[in-house]
């Protein structure tokens, strides 16, 4: 796709995949499809999701939850392999308890918040209809919700963690797509989100969130860990400053940067070695 103002029918594409299109052939080993109904976004309407159930699980255990959204023009499928393998190796070496994955498919452009029109309603549908069907659907531990992202589901983790303290346990933003500027980002990737709007833009961004809801963040039981690869010059700086402002703001976090690890959710996991487990231990086991 060239940059600039994408086609009508290149958003539209983009701005319908509220259901991963479901191939035997290529669904990520190991999950399981589902569909749940989108009430926010009107009668009849679905969107659908991913999941892997922790070993040995039981309708009769409580379990945490773990919420991983995926990057920009992308889907919930497309990483769930590298999700698998490095949440299920931490779970048999005993390094975290066993948890329930959840991978919701967004819109490609979404940005996991409503967009400035009203027109797509994601930061609805992942509050007010997604997160209740897990409760529902899942044995999940009250108050035992972690959320997870990478790169524009790292920002996505970010507003949604920063937004409603209240619900999570843990936030987890990876190589979080965070740019101090809405002209910093490909047009296409945030035309029909934000309509070129930079005061919207900044009205969503977790560093605003951060100040608006500073003292909820400060009382919250929340465990927050910024982590970015070393090689990723284009956001690392930016997931800096998100730093220093939660340090200024006196709300304790994890930050971690990669050596040697790029845009990449895998490099930057791996680079922590057993630390990427213990973040979710503790947050899960307080």
């Amino acid at each position: 796709m060239a940059h600039g103002l994408p086609t009508q029918e290149e958003l539209d594409a983009m701005n319908n995949e509220w259901i991963e299109p479901y191939d035997a052939a290529t669904a990520p080993v190991g999950f399981e499809y589902a569909l749940y109904e989108t009430k926010s976004r009107g009668a009849s309407t679905q969107g659908s999701y991913w999941y892997k159930l922790p070993e040995g699980y039981s309708a009769d255990k409580k379990y945490p939850v773990l919420i991983w959204l995926h990057g920009g023009m992308s889907r919930a499928g497309r990483h769930a392999h590298l999700v698998r393998d490095h949440y299920v190796e931490g779970m048999a070496k005993g390094k975290m308890p066993p948890t329930i994955l959840v991978l919701p498919q967004a819109l490609p452009v979404g940005w996991y918040l409503n967009s400035i029109d009203n027109k797509f309603l994601i930061e609805d549908v992942m509050v007010k209809d997604f997160i209740p069907h897990i409760d529902a659907t899942f044995s999940v531990a009250e108050g035992l919700r972690g959320i997870e992202g990478f790169s524009m589901g790292g920002y996505g983790a970010a507003h949604l963690g920063f937004k409603f303290p209240h619900l999570f346990r843990a936030v987890s933003p990876v190589a979080a797509a965070i740019l101090p500027s809405l002209s910093m980002e490909p047009k296409e990737r945030v035309w029909d989100t934000f309509r070129d709007s930079q005061e919207y833009y900044d009205a969503c961004h977790p560093k605003t969130l951060l100040k608006q809801n500073k003292e909820q963040l400060q009382a919250a039981t929340l465990r927050v860990r910024l982590l970015s690869g070393g090689d990723d010059v284009r956001l690392a700086d930016a997931i800096e400053v998100l730093s220093q402002l939660m340090t200024e703001a006196h709300i304790v976090h994890y930050r971690k940067d990669i050596a040697g690890a790029e845009h990449e959710y895998d490099m930057i996991v791996k680079g922590l070695g057993e630390e990427a487990w213990d973040f979710w231990k503790q947050a899960f086991e307080a």
